[in-house]
């Protein structure tokens, strides 16, 4: 086959239409919406419903036609592509109106289902049968139309933008430049899906040739499965470190036994068909001996999961480490006893799991709401069991719970335990500038927790002091001259008549000078003991006004900017400006 025959491509696009009018009719709606969004500079955050049901619409109606093929009876394919269109017509309607996605739940929900649609888009084709050479050339089908599709949206993308060039600069046209992102949402939309569907035969369970191809060999043989062996190494060493030092392993270790079963499991499917067949003793004994090996890093894997969990209590993240965990155990069992194998079972299980994990009082979102809620209430309660002293660690837990619900726009469920509403107490501190900023010392000083000696250095590295604007509203009576003045040394506004602004003894104190001598400096102290976090923060200009005055001048600054850091305990100044008004 040709890779750019026109008239082919033609008449697969055809083809393509007819065999899945519901997917294209859907892309092309999509497209065609997002690029209405664009022509009008319509804010995507006031369609975020629209467009994340549109895009996760796809790969869940291409598998449904995958799976309506394999059905008889007329109105069972009727009824598959409904329920599919209302299934996603319900995950636009539990979606918020706004800001959907600033509230991690929602996000996670999504990229769960556009998991599990591709996953499920896998598998589609073989959930009635199973016929491990039509399985294997089914993959490969997928993933060369992946290549091709995106071969040419590439192509015609960068063909199309390099064409509006040459027009806008040879003839002096003007073309706005929303029409290159426009082409590029084309190019995705709709010629993308388009191409991708047009190289998928209709008799899939029936193709059971096996074409092995060699470049697909030798990069199984001499870089996957190297890999594979460089993974085993590594964890292994690390393995045995900790029985020597006897120190519990690092959470960190999970993700890369995570990422080496699933290379495994890839490299199963790739070599399954020819595994017995082919001359190469590599390949020929990756099974069973990668699982028999993989086996006892499990053990490490839980062993990283339950100390994490322990420690701090199950999250979203580790409630799907968890998740994959006990599935790679499982696959692993399966591979290992089961005498038929069908390696459907790996893309079947992980859907379900996937989906499950979505809802329900088993979800990972509920499960970890509860699991915080009680790693605040313990601590919280021992805390005040203590006369309001918290430990280090205490204070950072109740901490990190604080900021966990909030960024799931949740403080009211920790009302009951804390006996007040935290939604107000948080309000009181809070600008349109730092809405999505929780000043959680603020609470936890609100509910009388004393924090701990030396926490501040021992927790923070970087804050930043903003001048919310709205709030500019100062008396300059008795001023004659207004200035915007930088404290940085090598900054051009820095000097103000004989008056300069400077940082003083390696950046830790901000003075003003006349004639080389001081005559003022700003107490930031009383700035800094009102931050709570090592983030963004505005305050009101009352805040950040500081009088200074001797016998012979009175000045007004008015901070706007202060950015510090701290290097060998001490706070390092790394950026002032300010607003400055001189008598």
């Amino acid at each position: 086959m040709k890779l750019f025959n026109f008239s082919e491509i033609t008449e697969k696009a055809k083809s393509a239409f007819l065999r899945f009018p519901i997917t294209l009719s859907w892309a092309i709606l999509g497209t065609f919406f997002v690029l209405f969004l664009i022509e009008f500079d319509i804010d995507f955050d006031e369609h975020i419903r629209e467009i994340s049901t549109l895009f996760l619409g796809i790969s869940w109606l291409i598998g449904t036609r995958f799976l309506v093929e394999q059905q008889t009876n007329s109105h069972k394919k009727w009824w598959f592509s409904l329920i599919t269109i209302a299934l996603l017509m319900g995950f636009y309607f539990y979606l918020p109106l706004v800001d959907s996605f600033k509230n991690p739940i929602h996000y996670s929900r999504f990229l769960l289902y556009l998991v599990a649609g591709h996953l499920f888009l896998f598998v589609a084709p073989f959930l009635n049968t199973w016929n491990k050479n039509a399985f294997w050339n089914y993959l490969k089908m997928v993933f060369i139309a992946i290549g091709r599709s995106s071969l040419f949206s590439i192509v015609l993308y960068l063909g199309l933008s390099l064409a509006l060039l040459a027009i806008e600069y040879l003839f002096n046209v003007s073309i706005k430049g929303e029409r290159y992102f426009q082409i590029f949402v084309f190019c995705l939309g709709i010629v993308n899906t388009w191409t991708y569907l047009s190289d998928f035969p209709k008799d899939i369970q029936n193709q059971t040739v096996i074409s092995y191809n060699k470049a697909l060999e030798v990069f199984v043989k001499y870089i996957l499965i190297p890999l594979v062996l460089l993974y085993l190494i590594i964890l292994y060493a690390y393995s045995f470190k900790i029985l020597f030092t006897w120190n519990l392993p690092k959470g960190w270790v999970s993700y890369l036994i995570i990422a080496l079963s699933l290379l495994g499991f890839s490299i199963q499917t790739m070599i399954n068909p020819i595994q017995k067949t082919i001359k190469s003793p590599v390949i020929n004994r990756f099974y069973p001996w990668f699982y028999y090996l993989l086996s006892p890093l499990l053990i490490l894997l839980f062993i990283a999961i339950v100390k994490r969990i322990g420690d701090y209590g199950i999250t979203e993240n580790r409630y799907f480490v968890l998740m994959l965990a006990l599935w790679i155990t499982g696959m692993t069992l399966y591979l290992l006893i089961s005498k038929n194998k069908y390696l459907k079972i790996l893309p079947i299980s992980l859907t379900v799991i996937t989906l499950l994990s979505s809802f329900g009082f088993w979800s990972a979102f509920n499960v970890s709401k509860n699991s915080q809620f009680s790693q605040f209430e313990n601590t919280f309660k021992k805390v005040k069991s203590n006369s309001n002293q918290a430990t280090l660690e205490e204070y950072e837990t109740l901490e990190s719970v604080l900021k966990y619900f909030h960024k799931r726009e949740n403080l009211k469920y920790l009302n009951p335990i804390v006996g007040v509403e935290l939604d107000s107490i948080y309000k009181k501190r809070t600008s349109k500038y730092s809405y999505y900023y929780l000043n959680t010392e603020y609470i936890l000083d609100s509910l009388s927790i004393i924090k701990p000696k030396d926490s501040l250095k021992d927790r923070f590295k970087y804050w930043s002091f903003n001048l919310d604007k709205t709030t500019l509203k100062t008396d300059v009576t008795g001023y004659k001259t207004m200035h915007y003045v930088s404290f940085l040394e090598h900054a051009e506004n820095n000097t103000v008549n004989d008056f300069k602004f400077e940082l003083i003894n390696n950046k830790t104190e901000a003075v003003v000078k006349k004639e080389d001598e001081i005559i003022f400096k700003l107490n930031l102290k009383s700035l800094i003991d009102k931050k709570s976090g090592p983030y963004y923060e505005s305050f009101n200009a009352d805040e950040m006004t500081f009088i200074l005055k001797n016998d012979s001048i009175q000045m007004k600054l008015i901070v706007e900017a202060l950015n510090i850091d701290y290097e060998n305990d001490k706070i390092k100044i790394q950026n002032l400006t300010t607003f400055v008004f001189i008598e």
